[in-house]
């Protein structure tokens, strides 16, 4: 199809959707603000967890690109409760990953452009973008890559992500077993601290002020999208990843949906078919209100709550066995056992 398409940033959406264009022949224009430095460092201290779910369905993704196989998930509740659940994932070296796609990308035909967008503005034919520079370049489509504060959201959809979660992620020399820590408090209100491998390496990190490692050899705060937005898809112009705040509000896994959300864009960007794009994610199981119906539940607990919700599920120390044995004693929780089972099941 004759399309001449911008994609406003080049972290996992942005990619995913250049290299879906460029390898059915469609001209892509990758913007990035950060330098090759700055790039790194970033996408260092960054989420890096995946599902197997999702990674079987990027052909893209290797083997090699994967630091850490994860087969379990423990919840830390107060009270002393630990449940455990099994999960079938991965952490990838999400820098080196980045950078060997941007390659391919490269050699498919894609054109990338460092500077930082200021503006997008619908003009005749399509849209005008605008770099600090001054320099304006014309697009028949774009597409906002471009994380939480996203231009493109901002200029030609005008809305907001249901939250905006700040988050503080360190890096530290201990090694950690192969799986995924959390810890519930009240004091992380709906959100939660986390230790997680990383290579050789731990991310460990929370809300901003909650906790922070000593022997930290790295650092670095974001903020989290979630809950999505209303619209992600108007007229030839298009949301991805952290820009239509895709980020699960119950685990803050925005990788899968990031990636997912990129290819499924430049599928419909280059079948033609209006609307196909914001029909995906309205069917999208990463969608589902039952995240963020939970994200809500548990940011208004308290410990003493937390705890007592926790306490029939510890019993076996497995969510999905327990869960059903204490949803039979405790119906007020069922909503609750179910957002967390289909969190690990489906939402990252």
């Amino acid at each position: 199809m004759e399309a001449d398409v911008a994609v406003i940033g080049s972290g996992p959406a942005g990619l995913s959707a250049a290299i879906a264009l460029a390898s059915n022949g469609v001209k892509a224009t990758v913007f990035d603000r950060l330098s090759e430095a700055g790039y790194g460092r970033y996408h260092t201290v960054c989420g890096a967890g995946i599902s197997r779910c999702t990674f079987r369905k990027l052909r893209y993704l290797r083997e090699s690109d994967i630091l850490n196989t994860v087969p379990e998930a423990l919840i830390r509740f107060p009270g002393g409760t630990d449940v455990s659940i099994g999960i079938d994932g991965a952490v990838i070296d999400r820098p080196s990953f980045l950078r060997r796609t941007r390659e391919l990308c490269a050699s498919l035909g894609c054109s990338f452009v460092h500077g930082r967008v200021v503006s997008v503005v619908r003009a005749e034919g399509g849209f005008e973008v605008s770099l600090s520079d001054g320099a304006v370049r014309t697009f028949t489509h774009v597409i906002g890559c471009d994380g939480a504060f996203s231009v493109v959201r901002r200029c030609l959809f005008g809305s907001e992500p249901r939250y905006m979660v700040p988050a503080r992620e360190f890096i530290t020399p201990e090694t950690v077993p192969d799986r995924f820590e959390l810890e519930l408090s009240e004091s992380y209100r709906g959100a939660y601290r986390w230790v997680f491998p990383s290579g050789d390496r731990c991310n460990t990190g929370s809300l901003p002020g909650a906790s922070e490692p000593g022997g930290w050899i790295q650092s670095g705060g974001r903020i989290i999208p979630c809950g999505s937005v209303p619209v992600i898809e108007d007229d030839n112009a298009f949301l991805c990843g952290d820009a239509a705040g895709m980020a699960n509000p119950v685990c803050f896994g925005g990788l899968s949906a990031a990636l997912l959300s990129g290819q499924e864009c430049a599928h419909a960007i280059i079948s033609g078919r209006k609307g196909a794009y914001g029909r995906w994610w309205r069917r999208c199981i990463l969608s589902s209100r039952r995240f963020s119906e939970l994200h809500d539940s548990l940011a208004s607990m308290t410990d003493g709550e937390l705890a007592k919700m926790a306490a029939p599920v510890g019993r076996f120390r497995s969510l999905w066995l327990s869960g059903i044995c204490a949803s039979l004693r405790h119906p007020k929780y069922i909503p609750m056992y179910i957002g967390c089972l289909i969190t690990f099941r489906y939402g990252w």
